[in-house]
Parts: structure tokens; sequence; C-alpha cells
């Protein structure tokens, strides 16, 4: 029903792109209501009720309308502000470590808070209670324990607060309508003491209108502050936020008021967790102007340009009628353009390893919690929310992570620092984030990456920063808290559905993270502690080599090096070392004095002999401090490379792509690197459109080491006719130090019809191909339309069959179904006679069923292309016409290579090859065999005479044997040209002027 409501509505919609928030807006209390306390008392053993101990599907994310426009928002290159690398900072392993859960409900929800002597934790829809040394004090118990208004309530979300300045634990949860009188409602359970296990329990519930989903507390001088994903589809009119009377709640008090707010000029993508600004720490703000905050993405309709905003709500509790929630800043200053959305604002995003369901990257939401202190000259918040960095298809989550300040209370938030963290190839999401008494940052995240060759389940680490390090950087190395063993196992891709850093009351100074990770069938809440902040007097370390880098190196190479103080105590006189490959130490001594948590740069006075070139040389870096209280960061291994002078080679051929209607004067782009030592300048460089002469021309300007340089060829290429082009691209380089990067190749294809348009982000279409050697488990969704036809895989016609698997993300009943094509003619026209496979049902989502299918006995052997069309038969659109554009699905195109085990090296040579000579003046020839045979064979030219001219190895260069040679030096007259084997071979006449 939600596919046919959005193929009516695209129309409509379009109308609403430029609408804008109106500023300023004030509007007052959408909901006034009050609770009575019901008390209960120590949690004793006797009436604590056991854990379930059993799988249960918890409350799913509530989400409306898709509020995504597609082609919509900036970025459109890589984010621009991207973290490319880990921190180099060496941090410590985590303190302690310890499982807060293993439980199957899908998904556990972990969340988590340290007191002065505890840690209490929770999960769907459960709790237990630790001491800080890890031990186990409550085991896990239901929620219903606590008693109260918590009996027989385990609907789930539930969130652990810790009030420092009360010295209270709070736990809160909701209960979902249970079709009687029961409405929904928040409940909350407040420590009547500072101990959680022998106080005691005040207990409220506040009934309310609808479901808080999702909901979250954060804490203000004047109250307890929850925003929830409530009433997505009409946030402004409805209360979404609410305040409860804080000062009761921690006397045990009846009466307890609830205030509930809208958040007058917000937009979502149809799920949104807003997040107010919860005080870390004793030192509270003055009453009123309680910030809540939540990013708001350009791609979203109704939202011009990616922006945090800010609303106060300030609470009367004198008179509650009077309190008010107003729009207070849109930050734009300082925000660097951000994709926040996936597939459309879905809950599958990110892909696992073992081609398990894709994983929710928890989009949408201002990442629990947004922790805000108060420092002596301003106030500080930091946050953080997901990103898609890449402007490709593809998908590559990040953690977008910002520091507001405040000069003083009442004044505007800026940007201080902000930061995308996403360091390599794996996705990072289900960040927590937090600023300790120092203004140091920890950043506790989740990792995963499908690479097959390198896969990483989804695991659990933490970065961080030191307060005086370079802005807008996680500097410290990343660490592991667990590394998963098992992907999410869950059909619906549910994970966390957040993960709760906070910081240790008694230090100030010490996170503790909990978050989710799988072993089998379990989901376990991991708890890893970890802090950066110096707590010894005498700690000094190597960080980094400085110089020299990656360049032409000598036999006289300075070597710098960044030395940083980890301890408490500034620091002087003590003896720094390098050596190289393990060699002999050359110790010196640094002189200065290195304050406290603070770094500087020391050179050696004796230089390295590094002259090697092509060399990548280890060196190692030492410090020797006396009494150093830690020994594990005292060294350090850092590489560098003697990069030989010459080495250019091409990366990429940009264009042009597969496409309709290319021309004969197609534009050919390349991108070039030096990954030589020296710039270089006037590089020649080729192009070379199947079996055709090669393009050479030269790139002047010049390149610089390690730069890459786009040139656009003078000379266009000819696509013109239908069919599929293998393209191929050099750098030419003379006294070229490694010619094994100098080449790229691609395919282009120009194709009879690309029918782009279809809506695959329900999940119609194929998302999951293999066939021979291609294997394509990430499939984006784009436009309905992608091409991957650069591979290939070899079908063997004489096998007769052949076995392609798919899966779909969406399947109801028999209306998902797949055909596919093979152009065996080549002529970029896909006809119903070239169709192996008609429309087959994929019954089942996110499940690979395999297929099998048959080419004729005579295909032509060879490169031809592929096409497969997935989707919804039961909406517009042919499936069987292969240029259709149907309303739900998608079309791939691939390469397929068509040999014959079965011909001997004489079929292949005398009847299925075709030989020609071509000339391209001055007496230049090229000779073209076309064959599939790939062995090497033997070329010869011979006058008419029978003299030997030319003798000499040919081989396949994947689609031909191709032969270029000089006959300037050669009489005129006719010759003989032959390619094959010493018994079998193809001769060509050829003329010489």
């Amino acid at each position: 029903m939600m596919k046919k409501l959005l193929f009516l509505l695209v129309l409509s919609f379009v109308f609403h792109l430029d609408s804008v928030s109106q500023t300023n807006e004030i509007a007052g209390p959408a909901f006034i209501d009050s609770a009575s306390v019901v008390k209960s008392g120590p949690l004793s053993k006797a009436r604590l009720i056991p854990s379930l101990k059993k799988p249960k599907i918890f409350n799913p994310r509530k989400r409306g309308i898709n509020k995504v426009v597609p082609g919509k928002g900036l970025p459109k290159t890589v984010n621009p502000n991207l973290q490319t690398k880990k921190g180099d900072i060496p941090a410590k392993s985590p303190l302690l470590i310890f499982d807060g859960a293993i439980s199957r409900s899908t998904p556990t929800d972990p969340t988590g808070a340290v007191g002065e002597d505890y840690y209490v934790n929770a999960w769907n829809s459960e709790f237990a209670i630790w001491d800080k040394s890890g031990n186990n004090v409550v085991p896990g118990s239901s929620l219903s324990s606590i008693g109260g208004t918590f009996t027989n309530e385990t609907d789930g979300d539930p969130i652990v607060f810790y009030d420092e300045a009360a010295d209270r634990f709070i736990l809160m949860q909701f209960s979902a309508e249970d079709g009687s009188s029961t409405p929904p409602a928040l409940l909350f359970a407040v420590a009547d003491g500072s101990d959680p296990v022998n106080s005691g329990w005040n207990t409220y519930r506040f009934d309310l209108e609808s479901l808080p989903d999702y909901p979250k507390i954060s804490m203000w001088e004047d109250g307890y502050y929850i925003t929830t994903n409530k009433d997505a589809l009409s946030p402004e009119g409805r209360e979404v936020v609410y305040v409860l009377e804080r000062d009761k709640m921690l006397e045990g008090a009846n009466d307890v008021r609830i205030i509930g707010f809208p958040l007058p000029g917000i937009f979502n993508n149809g799920f949104y967790s807003p997040a107010g600004f919860s005080v870390v720490g004793k030192d509270l703000p003055p009453a009123g102007n309680a910030p809540i905050i939540y990013l708001q993405d350009d791609k979203w309709a109704g939202v011009n340009q990616d922006h945090l905003k800010l609303w106060l709500i300030n609470v009367n509790w004198n008179n509650p009628a009077s309190s008010t929630i107003s729009e207070s800043q849109e930050i734009t200053n300082g925000i660097t353009p951000f994709e926040a959305t996936f597939d459309g604002g879905g809950f599958q995003n990110l892909p696992q390893p073992d081609g398990a369901v894709d994983i929710d990257a928890l989009q949408g939401a201002m990442m629990y919690m947004t922790q805000y202190r108060r420092f002596a000259n301003y106030n500080s918040v930091v946050m953080n929310f997901v990103v898609d960095v890449e402007p490709s298809p593809a998908k590559h989550a990040g953690i977008r992570w910002y520091e507001l300040r405040q000069q003083a209370d009442g004044q505007p938030w800026t940007v201080y620092q902000e930061g995308t963290y996403a360091p390599d190839a794996s996705d990072r999401f289900s960040g927590s984030i937090g600023m300790d008494a120092k203004g140091n940052i920890g950043l506790g995240f989740t990792v995963v990456n499908d690479d097959a060759r390198d896969p990483v389940y989804p695991s659990i680490r933490y970065t961080g920063r030191f307060s005086n390090d370079q802005l807008g950087l996680m500097t410290l190395e990343e660490q592991s808290i667990v590394e998963g063993n098992s992907p999410q196992p869950s059909s619906s891709g549910r994970y966390g559905d957040y993960a709760h850093l906070s910081i240790d009351p008694v230090d100030g100074v010490s996170f503790w993270h909990n978050a989710e990770y799988f072993e089998g069938q379990d989901r376990v809440n991991k708890v890893g502690v970890f802090r950066f902040a110096a707590t010894e007097q005498n700690d000094v370390g190597p960080v980094a080599l400085v110089t020299p880098e990656d360049a032409a190196l000598t036999s006289s190479e300075q070597i710098s090096v960044s030395i940083r103080n980890f301890g408490l105590g500034a620091q002087s006189n003590f003896e720094v070392s390098y050596s190289i490959d393990g060699g002999p130490e050359v110790t010196e001594t640094f002189t200065g004095s290195l304050a406290s948590e603070s770094s500087t740069v020391f050179t050696f006075d004796e230089p390295a002999d590094l002259s090697e070139v092509g060399n990548t040389y280890t060196i190692t870096i030492s410090t020797s401090l006396d009494s150093d209280s830690n020994s594990n960061n005292d060294l350090i291994d850092a590489r560098v490379k003697n990069l030989p002078p010459r080495d250019v080679g091409v990366t990429s051929i940009d264009t042009p792509v597969t496409s309709e209607n290319l021309s004969a004067s197609e534009t050919v782009t390349i991108t070039l690197e030096n990954f030589g030592g020296e710039p270089q300048q006037n590089i020649p460089v080729s192009y070379q459109v199947g079996n055709n002469a090669p393009v050479i021309e030269t790139f002047e300007q010049t390149l610089e080491v390690g730069d890459f340089a786009v040139y656009t060829f003078d000379r266009p290429a000819n696509f013109e006719a239908s069919g599929r082009y293998a393209v191929q691209a050099s750098t030419l380089l003379e006294d070229d130090f490694d010619t094994s990067n100098d080449t790229e190749t691609t395919a282009v294809s120009n194709l009879d019809c690309i029918p782009e348009g279809s809506d695959c982000t329900a999940g119609d279409g194929i998302f999951y191909f293999e066939l021979g050697e291609i294997l394509n488990e990430r499939i984006p969704c784009t436009d309905g339309y992608a091409d991957f036809s650069e591979g290939t895989t070899d079908l063997d016609r004489s096998d007769g069959e052949f076995t392609v698997t798919v899966k779909t993300n969406f399947a109801d009943g028999t209306v998902e179904q797949f055909s596919m094509w093979i152009d065996f003619n080549d002529n970029a026209v896909f006809e119903d006679d070239e169709r192996v496979i008609t429309s087959e049902v994929i019954p089942e989502i996110n499940r690979a069923f395999s297929y099998d299918f048959s080419i004729p006995a005579n295909a032509k052997l060879g490169q031809h292309l592929l096409r497969i069309r997935g989707g919804d038969t039961s909406f517009p659109g042919d499936l069987n016409d292969p240029c259709s554009v149907m309303a739900y699905g998608t079309t791939h195109d691939y390469s397929v290579n068509i040999i014959d085990s079965t011909l001997s090296v004489k079929d292949f040579i005398l009847d299925e090859a075709e030989l020609v000579v071509v000339s391209y003046g001055n007496n230049q020839y090229r000779a073209i065999m076309e064959t599939s045979f790939d062995e090497p064979l033997r070329i010869t030219v011979h006058n008419i005479a029978g003299q030997k001219m030319i003798e000499n190895k040919i081989e396949n260069d994947g689609d031909a044997y191709v032969y270029e040679f000089d006959m300037s030096y050669a009489a005129t007259g006719v010759y003989l040209l032959r390619v094959g084997t010493w018994d079998y071979g193809k001769v060509k006449r050829f003329i010489v002027k």
C-alpha cells in the first residue's frame, strides 16, 4: 500500500520542495498533566524477576512517509572535511571490559550510566547493576522487578540516566498501548538515594495520547527533558518534547507535572530523534533557555541548506500554561554540507560479512547523548550523527561530530569544531560522544565491513582527541573494546537502536561505553571503560615520524619526530632515539621543557641514510624517561619509502561512460597520479579503443609528488556504432620505475536504451547478483539503473547450462520477478530471442535464489553484454521489454565472455579467428586476430621470395592478438603475415608501398 501511495503522490510532492522554516516561532505547551508517585523498596533478591532469556521482537522504530527528495542536497562530492586516516597518538587499551547483557531481544537497545559506586545497565527489557570493578551486584532481571509503575511493564526502549548533581540514578522506558483502557505512557523510576540497590525507588507513570517512540532523557537545572520520535508526520502541532519536574521527582513527591511541547519549524525524513543538552558535572546552568537540537538535512523536503537547528524551552512551573518553546538558531556557519540519509530513510543500510542482511545505520537521530559541560570561560556541548561520506551510489557511513561553544550563559551557540570520522573503507556508525572534565573528547562507535578479503563483523571501538589537539580531528589511535565474530542475525537488520557513553563522576575523565555486538544468535551488550587524560606524574612517549615523508630520499635525511608528554608533570632532559631497520640506535637528548599533556617536534642532529631507491625503511623511535610510569607508549615504528624519481601512472578512465547515443566524437578523459619522488612534466599519455591504433599526446603541466591530475585528450574517440568497447589508457614516461601502474582498462558501451527512472527505494529489483566469477553483493539503488559491464566472467558454451543467483529486498507473493538477456549479436539491442531467463519469480526477500539458463551451442565466442531486470510486475512497466521504465525495479548491465573448451587449437586459429592487417600511415601496420583462444602464438612476416622479415611471440590482450610493426625499411611489394603455432596458422597478404 505504501508504494501505491508514493506512486500516486509523486507530482504533489514536488510542490513542497521550496518550503522553508519560519524562524523565531514560539509555541506554548501542547500537553500538561501530572502523575503521582508509587514507591517500591530495595532490590532484594526475593523481588527480582528472572531474565526471560528468550528471543523477543521489540517495538519497531516508528517511521512516517518518506520525506527524502531524490537528487536533492549537498554535498555532491566527497565530504570535504573527511578525516581519512586514523589518529596516531598512542591511546591506552580499555581499563575494564565486561558483558552488560546477553540477550536475543531484537534489538537490545543498550544503555547504561556510571555513578559514584555503581554502573546501572539496561536493555530490552531488563536491567542489571554492577560495581565499578565489573562485579555483578544485581543480576539481569526484568524491569518489572523495580516494582511500582514498572510492575508488569516491559515494552522497551529503556534509558538509564545518572543525575550527577543529585547523585541519583533514573530508569526510563515507554509503555505501548495494549488495546484496552491502558494508554501509552512514559515510565520513570528514580532511586530514592545514592545507592540504586538498597535505597528503593520512586516510580511514575505519565499517560500520553500516542506512543512516545525512541525516548531519550537529558537534564537541565529546571527539569528532566525527554525527546521522542512521536507523531513524525506532524511534529509541529503535537507534543514531541516533554519536561518533568526534576525537584519533585528527586523528593519522591506526588503530583509531579509533565509539560509537552511541539518542535515548531522541524523537518525530518520520516524518523527523527532530536536531543536535549544534558548537563555533565555538578555545575548546573541557570534555569530556563534549555536547548533542544536537531540536524536538518537539505536532502529532506523543506530544508534548503544543511544546518543544526536549536530550540529553547522556558518552563514556568508556577504557571505551566505560560511555558514556551521557541526557535532560537539555525546554525549554518561552520557547518560543512553533510548527507545524513541512507536508502531514502530505510532501516537496512550497511552491508555485513557473509551476505547477511544489511544493518541499520541509525540515521535521522542525534545520537545519544548530547553532553553539555560548563568551563570557567565558556560552555561546551558535543554531539554526533551518522553521515554518508561518499557521493557515489555505494554507501560509506562515517560519524559527523561537533563541539559547539557558548561564551556565556544566554549567548548564541557557535561551531567551535566539526569533524567527520571515516578513516578507512569500513562503515562507522552508532556513535556516542562525551567530553571529560579536562575538555578531552571520547567517541565510542560500531564498525562493520563486508569486504570478503578483510571482513569486519559488527565491532565496538573508540577514539578521541585531547583538548589542545588540531581542531576537527580524532587524533588518538583507534582502540578496540571487542571485535565481533558474527553478523547481526535478524532478517530485520535492526541494530542497537543506540549506544550510550557516560563519564565517571569520581575522576571526571573515564568514559564508560555500552554498545551491541553479536556472538552467533546472541546479542551482547559490551561495556568498555577507557580514558585519555593524564593520571600519572611521569609519562613521555613518541607519537609520529614528522620528516622525512615518502619521496626521493638521500643518504643524509634529517629525522624529525613528534613526542608527547602524557603525564601530569612537565618534563626535560630525557633521551630520544631512532634506528633504521633494526640497526644501531642514534640517541640524543631533549633539553627543552615539555608541558603536561602537550606535544612538540624533536629534530635529530645526526641524519639517516635512506638512499636505496624503491626501498621502504622502518624507523623505530623511542624515548627514555627516568621513572616513566607507562612503558607501553615509549616506542613506535614508522615507515617511509624512498620513491623512485620517475613513476607516473593512470588511475582511472573517467570519460566516456556507458550511455545511449554515444557519438563519433567522444571526449576521452583520464586521471594521472605521480607515484614517484620527483615532480614530472611533459608526460606522454595514450588511449586505445578496441584494437584501433593508440592515440598518443602529452600532458604538459607539472605533476607534483603524490598529486593527481585530470587530462583530456585533444583527439576524440569514435563510439558511434552500438556495442561494447574495450578502452585502455596508459602513461609512456621514459625510464618509468614501475610499469605495472601505467595502464588502466575499462569497458564502455553505446547502448540502444538505458531505462533510468525506476524506483527501487522499497527494495524492488536485484540487490545481489552472482554468475561465475561475478559477485555483486552490495548493489546500490540509484535511479534504478547501474552499469557493471567493466568486469566479466567466462561462459563455456560446451557446458550447456549455467546458474545465476539473485536476491531482492522486496517480495509480495509472485509479483517480484526478473528476466535476463545476453547480446549475442553485439548490436547493443537486447532482442527477444536473446532473452535467456523470462519472468522468473523471486519469492522471498533477502534470500539467495538460484536459476538455471542455457545459451545456444553456436553462440558467438567473445565478449557480450548481459542485461538483468527485476521488479514488481503489478505496477506499470514491462519487465520483458528491456527499454521499459518500471515503476518499481532495477536494470543492470554486466559482461560475459563466451568460450568453448572443446575446440582444438586448429579450430580456434583456422575456423574461429579473423586476421586483418591495418595500415595507419608511414608504413606502420597493425596485425589483429580476434579470437577467444588465449595461449601465446608466433607471428612472422615473409616477403614474396620467402625471406623472413619478422618473427616474434604474440599474446592475447583479452579481446584479440594485436601486434604493431614497422615496414618503413622494407622494399615496395607484397608480403605475407602469419599468426599461429608451428602446425596451424592464419595467413594474410598486405602491400608495402
